[in-house]
């Protein structure tokens, strides 16, 4: 039963991941793989996968050297996104710098630095045993109705995968904002930061040049002109 309920959460579960892709690239700009593009960056959103219980799945963005100041080390601009998002609510599991290579045109290979984020979510996580019980009673006085899944028999087996699914929807965009508020945060600071000029070195003081001493007449012209006066007497 546990390998049966695991199947049916990982089908579930990434068909409301693939309806998160799709919102996103009809809202951005889309790529190809299912990637899309959000202020000249690209991001990803992997399927999710059902680990002891726990969904796991990863999101992953670009690093724009090209819209960086040539110094800018790739290492400096992911350690300054990660820290930015690890202050979020919900911390990453994980979080690594990789390098993936993507076909272009299938010619070209591209090789490019992404910031890769691991998020874990336990069942608890996505929603409460408390909503469940307001759902079933909805239910029961026909205030709301469900839908069919097939493999599941129960009316609240199935109200248990349309919460997951609808927990996993809010928390993998949750996580989305984040992870683009932190590329345009740091973006927009390293791009100010190499545009401010360098500061100029204050002028050094000039030195005042020193008052020539008048030179004294010397002694025996001045005896000589004495002796000259006292012969015209």
């Amino acid at each position: 039963m546990g390998e049966l309920r695991d199947k049916l959460f990982y089908q579930f579960v990434n068909k409301t991941l693939d309806q998160l892709r799709g919102e996103f690239r009809e809202k951005y700009t889309p790529k190809k793989g299912n990637r899309f593009l959000i202020k000249g960056i690209t991001y990803e959103i992997s399927p999710c996968s059902v680990v002891a219980d726990d969904f796991v799945f990863e999101i992953s963005s670009k690093i724009p050297q090209e819209l960086l100041p040539p110094s800018t080390k790739i290492e400096k601009y992911f350690d300054a996104v990660v820290k930015l998002v690890k202050k979020a609510e919900k911390k990453p599991a994980e979080a690594k710098m990789e390098n993936i290579v993507h076909n272009a045109n299938d010619v070209e290979l591209k090789e490019r630095d992404y910031v890769k984020l691991t998020y874990s979510y336990r069942e608890s996580e996505l929603y409460t045993l408390k909503d469940l019980e307001k759902k079933i009673k909805q239910f029961q006085s026909r205030s709301i109705t469900i839908p069919d899944i097939p493999g599941i028999a129960t009316p609240k087996g199935k109200l248990v995968l349309i919460m997951v699914g609808e927990g996993m929807m809010k928390s993998v965009r949750r996580n989305m904002q984040d992870l683009i508020d932190a590329n345009e945060e740091v973006k927009k600071k390293m791009k100010g930061s190499a545009a401010k000029p360098a500061a100029k070195a204050a002028p050094k003081p000039k030195s005042k040049a020193k008052p020539v001493a008048k030179k004294k007449p010397a002694a025996k012209a001045k005896t000589a002109k004495k002796k000259a006066v006292e012969k015209k007497k």
